[in-house]
């Protein structure tokens, strides 16, 4: 269901003055410097080749606020081919309790919107969806491997999905994305490794649930993973996470061949809005590829209320929708 832009705005006002925005302990609430809607319902202006869609924590519309998850996934199903959508990401806390069976149910039959449309995606576990007594087990019987192994970007599982990679190719360029859950050490930092040396010549993007802070910096899993994952690796350009509810992007430049100067950027980026009232307003965000023009346009936008941008372009600007060099 569509809502004027008017009710948004007003909804989230009366949210934010009578305390209701959430703030469960992971990050800071988004009270302080968001807005609730602040797009339009127009089509994006930018041109692109094709794109991604990315979606995050999306726990709330497992647990209680279905329409979010739904709408989502039924958008990317309904503007396949006008969005030239080829890829969709999940980096985590798809549900709220991973011990409830109940939000596995809403989660497994949102996905497969996705899998009968034959839209390839791909999903880790947040430190929700591992769950206090059931140990991944619920996420690995919902979203293991055996869901993904006919899916033709899907190549490789490390322990029955908790980690994979897949890999694609759009507009005559060829991607491997790679994916570990939450709570990983050196065994599955070795095994992103091995992986990533398969395919030097594949731009590389690498999905966590937690790599960023709310302060804009790396949390400690996310420097480790900088140090011995994105700098020995030359291909990654892209790092995504969500956990800490807000939206923030780092950009490292990095000399490769020690010559002094910059050889790539590394875009890392967060993006987590379960902070909003009902969980998140269901955004989610676009990753559109220019690749005529060497560009990344990055986007968000709910589907639900048909709007762009979380946070006031005015007062934020670049934190919800800006354009990247990748070329």
């Amino acid at each position: 269901m569509t809502i004027g832009l008017d009710k948004v705005k007003k909804c989230v006002a009366i949210a934010a003055l009578s305390g209701l925005l959430l703030s469960f302990g992971e990050g800071r609430s988004f009270a302080d410097n968001s807005q609730g809607e602040q797009g339009t319902n127009i089509e994006a202006e930018a041109k692109f080749d094709f794109s991604f869609v990315w979606m995050s924590d999306t726990q709330y519309y497992s647990k209680t606020f279905h329409r979010y998850f739904r709408d989502n996934v039924a958008w990317i199903r309904d503007n396949r081919v006008t969005q030239k959508i080829q890829y969709v990401i999940h980096t985590g806390d798809i549900v709220d309790d991973g011990d409830q069976i109940g939000q596995w149910k809403e989660a497994d039959r949102n996905m497969r919107v996705l899998d009968d449309a034959r839209i390839p995606y791909g999903v880790l576990a947040g430190n929700h969806d591992a769950g206090q007594r059931s140990a991944y087990g619920h996420y690995k019987r919902v979203f293991g491997t055996d869901r993904f192994k006919n899916q033709q970007t899907y190549v490789g599982s490390y322990q029955n999905n908790r980690g994979h990679y897949d890999l694609l190719s759009a507009a005559g360029h060829d991607f491997i994305i790679v994916y570990m859950s939450w709570g990983f050490g050196n065994e599955e930092i070795d095994w992103m490794n091995e992986v990533l040396k398969r395919y030097p010549n594949r731009k590389a993007m690498l999905c966590f649930h937690e790599y960023m802070l709310v302060s804009g910096e790396r949390a400690p899993i996310g420097d480790k993973v900088y140090e011995r994952v994105v700098l020995p690796n030359k291909n990654v350009f892209a790092v995504l996470s969500g956990h800490h509810h807000d939206a923030e992007m780092m950009i490292d430049p990095v000399d490769d061949n020690g010559d002094g100067k910059a050889d790539r950027k590394v875009y890392q980026m967060m993006a987590d809005y379960q902070g909003a009232i009902d969980g998140g307003l269901g955004y989610m965000r676009l990753l559109q590829f220019d690749i005529r023009n060497g560009k990344l346009h990055v986007k968000t936008y709910s589907p639900t209320h048909n709007v762009y941008n979380y946070y006031d372009p005015v007062k934020y600007p670049g934190k919800d929708e800006f354009t990247l060099d990748i070329l």
